[in-house]
Order: structure tokens, then sequence, then C-alpha cells
């Protein structure tokens, strides 16, 4: 049955290792999803995908102060017909801006591929891992970058 879920919130936990950093950044925020929908049927294109809006505070051990992210993205499954609610491939991008009083402030790219842990109508649990790209300061904030998120729906 197709699901249309509005206004999911969700919590994350962020990875992310700018190149001039001595030790990379841990940390959480949250998420905001407007729209969140699964259909799952024989039409063409993504049986998952989403439009959210995320802000996390992050921290280093090498760092005097914390790295704020904030950005806007969307996922959208590599299935069309998914017979299953857990591991489902997907990619994503976001676009977003850093704020931090240690590292240059810029806007960045994050191209990512992704797996639904699990995805219920109530709740959606997702890992995944991309590379962050500085439109600014490219060999300084370029680097890896991971995040795991827990979406729920109480409707």
């Amino acid at each position: 049955t197709p699901h249309d879920i509005f206004f999911m919130p969700g919590l994350t936990g962020v990875f992310y290792s700018p190149k001039a950093a001595n030790d990379p950044f841990f940390g959480g925020g949250v998420q905001l999803a407007p729209f969140h929908w699964s259909h799952n049927n024989d039409h063409f294109g993504p049986s998952q995908g989403a439009f959210y809006l995320e802000a996390a505070i992050l921290q280093s051990p090498s760092q005097k102060s914390s790295l704020a992210i904030y950005d806007l993205g969307y996922s959208l499954s590599l299935e069309r017909n998914s017979s299953r609610n857990w591991l489902i491939p997907y990619f994503g991008t976001n676009v977003g801006g850093t704020a931090s009083s240690d590292l240059p402030n810029t806007g960045f790219v994050y191209p990512f591929a992704g797996v639904h842990l699990l995805w219920h109508q109530n709740l959606v649990v997702n890992a995944e891992g991309g590379y962050h790209f500085p439109f600014e300061y490219i060999d300084q904030l370029r680097g890896p970058r991971a995040q795991i998120t827990a979406r729920f729906s109480l409707w």
C-alpha cells in the first residue's frame, strides 16, 4: 500500500572528517522530513523517497569550538518495487552550510549512498556515507561524512 507521510521528525548522529582538522568531528542533530513516501509498485520511479532539512552540532577533540552543519536534501531508493522493509539501498544529495569559529564557513554539497536499515510507515532508520565537497576552502574542508538517522511518525 502506498504511504505518504508529512512532517516526519528525526534524530541524527553525524561523523565528519575535514582534511584541515587533526581529529574528526562527531555529533548529533535533528531532522525534519516535510514529505516522505513509500510507493511499492511497478510504476516508474523509486519506491521510497524523502525531502528533508537538518541541523547538527559536532565536536572534535582537537578544536576549541563546535562545528554546526545545516542542510537540506533528498533521498531516493534504488529499487522500484521493494518487497521488504529492511536493507533498501538509496542515494541522495544535501546542500547546505557550515559554521565554526575555528574553521572557515562555507556552503557545500554532500552526495551520498545509504541503506534504509528499517523502513516502516512509523519508523525509518537510515545509515549513509558520502563525501563533503565545500564550495570554498576545498583543501581544508573536503572530507568523508557519514550519518545514521532515525525518523518517526505518530500517525
